[in-house]
């Protein structure tokens, strides 16, 4: 076997996917420890290796249209944007990230591509709790990011502010803990994310009983410990579907769609008490009724969204530098790096369009996982109500953060929608992706790469 050949061996692309994932979920940790420029050099030889280890799969990927047309858009704005240095990174990224998730999941089968996942979000796990032990048993305090760029990059203006602490070292204080990534919220959302993938993974037999409960001990103390409102509601929303689910799996097939269609009413009813309510639901986790601010950030998104219907050009995180981010964050007298929401933020970018692409891509991705849900018997797989639970918990967390638009947010949603066959295409349900996990064609793409392995 030559180097081209073990390069695109199968423990090379599994490792390779791995790391990709633990990167961009992680991503802001890195930059804190290498600086913006080796993490940017690290994100490159990634990539090219991504390249020489799935050449096999680069022929056979597509994007379909909702995610092609999203790329495509977001390239355009390049030609209207107002801040278009930015937006030419900012579209170098989100092509490398699309490229590496239409990648990594195609090479795959759907159930392999499950643990890869839940490894993915296991390591970003561990070094979360890592650097929060280091902090809370060596350090005995916070701890400062080694590399100030992110600081020094807003030239002066205070935007991330002089002291920004990775951790503030509260892990024996009770929390709340921040992670590797350095904010309580994302932290939250990892644990949230591995809890899923590891309930799914067990379920399916693919890791030892041991590995997983581990795992999902160490997901629940991080949640507890990050005391995140947001990801507290997303847990329950997704206990709630998880129970409905295993619901619908024995019930008769004359029941299963009115147990479904009863089940999607009753989420929208708790949603709109949820909101309604909001002011007593944050309360209980000591969050005003504006959602930390955020509601000052919304009206000045939405009053800047509506002087440019063709959106401001994309950008991903924003450049707090330059207008119109400068002055968002100025009227709203809060530090914000994005709009807090994805879809108001994809309407600031990327217009009216993008955030009518948006909206299509989530449906679209909920709609494939549920009514494969609803169609599932005992003993079937689990993997398309992972594809739920992963998606409405991105969802969720969109309502509150834009981290869907970059980073590993953007790597999952690709990956989900690759993952189920989309809802508009399919008018009869495959009988191997309900009862494998795995349609036929990306089934017989897996053996063959075994094969060429």
């Amino acid at each position: 076997m030559n180097w081209r050949d073990r390069l695109s061996s199968r423990p090379v692309r599994d490792g390779l996917t791995v790391w990709i994932i633990v990167l961009l979920t992680s991503g802001q940790g890195f930059r804190y420890l290498l600086g913006i420029p080796v993490y940017a050099a690290v994100c490159v030889l990634s990539i090219v290796a991504i390249a020489a280890a799935f050449r096999p799969t680069l022929a056979t990927v597509r994007l379909p249209l909702p995610l092609g047309a999203f790329v495509s858009l977001a390239t355009l704005t390049v030609l209207w944007s107002s801040t278009r240095a930015v937006s030419v990174l900012a579209v170098v990224v989100l092509l490398a990230t699309t490229f590496a998730a239409a990648v990594t999941v195609r090479s795959a089968g759907n159930r392999r591509f499950m643990v890869l996942l839940y490894r993915g979000f296991q390591v970003s796990l561990g070094l979360g709790i890592l650097l929060e032990l280091v902090a809370a048993f060596l350090v005995r305090g916070p701890i400062y990011p080694p590399m100030t760029d992110l600081t020094s990059l807003t030239d002066g203006k205070n935007v991330v502010g002089d002291d920004l602490t990775w951790t503030d070292g509260l892990l024996l204080d009770g929390g709340p803990i921040q992670g590797w990534v350095g904010n309580r919220n994302p932290f939250g959302m990892i644990a949230l994310l591995a809890a899923v993938t590891g309930v799914v993974v067990l379920l399916e037999g693919l890791v030892r009983r041991a590995d997983a409960a581990l795992t999902l001990l160490a997901a629940g103390a991080v949640h507890l410990l990050t005391m995140s409102a947001t990801v507290t509601v997303a847990a329950l929303y997704l206990a709630g579907i998880t129970i409905a689910a295993f619901w619908i799996r024995r019930a008769p097939p004359g029941g299963k769609k009115v147990i479904s269609r009863a089940v999607l009413t009753l989420t929208a009813v708790a949603a709109v008490l949820t909101i309604k309510y909001r002011d007593v639901i944050f309360g209980v986790f000591d969050r005003g009724a504006d959602l930390t601010n955020r509601t000052e950030i919304w009206r000045q998104v939405v009053a800047a969204a509506e002087m440019r219907p063709e959106g401001w050009g994309y950008v991903g995180y924003w450049p707090v530098w330059e207008a119109p981010y400068s002055g968002i964050v100025e009227r709203a007298g809060v530090l914000a790096t994005h709009a807090h929401n994805a879809f108001l933020d994809t309407w600031l970018q990327m217009g009216l369009v993008g955030l009518a692409l948006l909206v299509a891509i989530v449906v679209l991705i909920f709609g494939s996982s549920w009514r494969l849900v609803e169609r599932a018997d005992r003993g079937d797989t689990y993997i398309p109500l992972a594809w739920t639970l992963l998606t409405v918990a991105m969802l969720l967390q969109s309502l509150t953060e834009s981290r869907i638009l970059v980073e590993g947010g953007w790597y999952l949603m690709v990956v989900l929608f690759l993952s189920a066959p989309q809802v508009f295409r399919l008018t009869l349900v495959d009988p191997s992706l309900v009862h494998r996990g795995t349609p036929g064609r990306a089934e017989s793409e897996a053996k063959g790469q075994a094969s060429a392995d």
